[in-house]
């Protein structure tokens, strides 16, 4: 019961921190994408189930939030948090670089999925050009990989103190 309270614990901060508390954390209203990296760490620290579960709910908060595909980031975060599960092994989630890697490796993965996913499903995409990105959506990709050393850190800590008591 105390790791299902901790975890809806987690869920709610993220959710917090990406649709509330992100606006405010921005340089020119571009705002890191803290929901990759909380999939991408629970993947890489707990594993697949942990991270799919996850990524199904804050994908699924996301689309009820948002007004273009729905189900599309339910579906990318699901799959996320499974192929960062598997990696769990596979990498040293202590070193920064990596941190910083599988979290390049898992936007890229949901951004082009979440891409293709609007390219085949909305009608009215006028002007959208399969795998077309734009300044401030590269920016706030720099931005999440720019702020993930700090997030891995805040997280770990957080981590330990719970699985401390």
């Amino acid at each position: 019961m105390k790791i299902l309270t901790f975890y809806l614990a987690y869920f709610i901060t993220v959710v917090l921190v990406q649709f509330f508390i992100g606006k405010y954390i921005n340089i020119f209203s571009i705002f890191p994408n803290f929901i990759i990296i909380a999939v991408v760490y629970l993947g890489m620290t707990r594993g697949k189930m942990e991270a799919q579960i996850l990524g199904f709910l804050f994908g699924l908060t996301w689309d009820i939030f948002a007004t273009d595909v729905f189900g599309g980031r339910t579906l990318m975060l699901t799959l996320v948090g499974y192929f960062m599960g598997m990696l769990k092994k596979s990498f040293d989630i202590e070193q920064t670089s990596t941190q910083v890697f599988v979290v390049f490796a898992a936007s890229f993965l949901y951004w082009t999925g979440f891409n293709l996913i609007s390219y085949h499903f909305v009608d009215n995409m006028d002007g959208f050009s399969l795998f077309s990105i734009s300044l401030r959506g590269f920016f706030g990709f720099a931005f999440t990989l720019a702020i993930t050393p700090i997030v891995f850190t805040i997280l770990k800590k957080v981590f330990y103190l719970i699985e401390d008591r």
